[in-house]
């Protein structure tokens, strides 16, 4: 079994990178994924050290790659991402934009990662929104293009007993996820199941993902997480990023993944802890 401890938001703000950097050094997170737009990713993109690093595709938040004239459908009047969830999710079902139009900007995001100097090992993105239908293939056709080997696909198989609103989130996703056939584009894998979108925060702990690797039994797990490390000096997050809740888990998750308990969860499970970038997407295996 291999695990992919994933860092999502990279680049958003000196909190993540912080956040990164120590649990990187404490060999409990192995990747990240950046937010290329973030106000944070020139600084982020020089992450030194054994970490895989991704692009965190971006529809939702702050200013597109893309001139606004050519997304038009996707941005507001100032030529901002619109900054709320639902409200994008209305455009999407009203076809306001198109698929090609989510796919010229990802595209230009993953080329904007490679002008700041990373060579990205897999790609996902804000608040999973590449699983819509029409959007994983899109985000699926913009990997094989660039030879990105892994897109997220976030499959959790919770407990039918669960009712909570992790559960209810990991559901929903999975149902969006479920609906695309594989395999998709040439060359493009995606992890079995996805660990942490259910159990977020405080309850992101070694024994929940104990329990889950003996149930689920994946061959290649991602484990999905938020922290960050924020000081006093820290600015706060960017207001055309619109109202944002994950800053108010960043201290939980950071301390829940810096806790002990999770070798010892992976050892017993034989887990090996490596990035996207280690593994051969046709193989499933560490490449030589």
């Amino acid at each position: 079994m291999f695990v992919v401890v994933n860092v999502d938001d990279l680049g958003l703000h000196p909190a993540v990178r912080r956040a990164v950097e120590d649990l990187a050094g404490l060999s409990r997170v192995t990747s990240s994924t950046l937010l290329v737009n973030g106000p944070d990713a020139k600084a982020a993109a020089r992450l030194s050290g054994p970490i895989g690093v991704g692009v965190h595709l971006n529809i939702l938040r702050g200013r597109p790659e893309s001139p606004a004239r050519e997304i038009p459908g996707l941005v507001r009047a100032d030529g901002l991402f619109l900054g709320d969830y639902t409200a994008l999710f209305k455009r999407y079902l009203s076809r306001a934009f198109s698929i090609t139009d989510v796919e010229r900007e990802w595209t230009r995001q993953v080329e904007r990662a490679f002008e700041l100097g990373v060579a990205p090992t897999h790609l996902d993105s804000e608040k999973h929104i590449h699983v819509w239908p029409g959007l994983f293939e899109a985000a699926s056709r913009v990997a094989a293009r660039f030879g990105i080997g892994w897109v997220r696909r976030p499959v959790e198989r919770v407990e039918l007993a669960r009712f909570d609103k992790g559960a209810l989130r990991a559901r929903i996703l999975t149902t969006f996820a479920l609906l695309h056939q594989l395999p998709g584009a040439a060359g493009v894998a995606h992890p079995h199941s996805v660990f942490g979108v259910a159990d977020q925060g405080a309850e992101l702990l070694p024994s929940r993902l104990a329990e889950y690797m003996k149930r689920v039994r994946p061959d290649v797990l991602e484990v999905v997480c938020h922290p960050g490390a924020p000081v006093d000096t820290d600015g706060p997050l960017p207001p055309e990023y619109g109202p944002m809740r994950i800053a108010g888990q960043w201290v939980a998750e950071r301390d829940a993944l810096a806790a002990k308990g999770w070798g010892g969860v992976l050892k017993e499970a034989g887990a090996l802890l490596v990035h996207y970038g280690q593994l051969d997407p046709s193989t499933r295996t560490p490449r030589p």
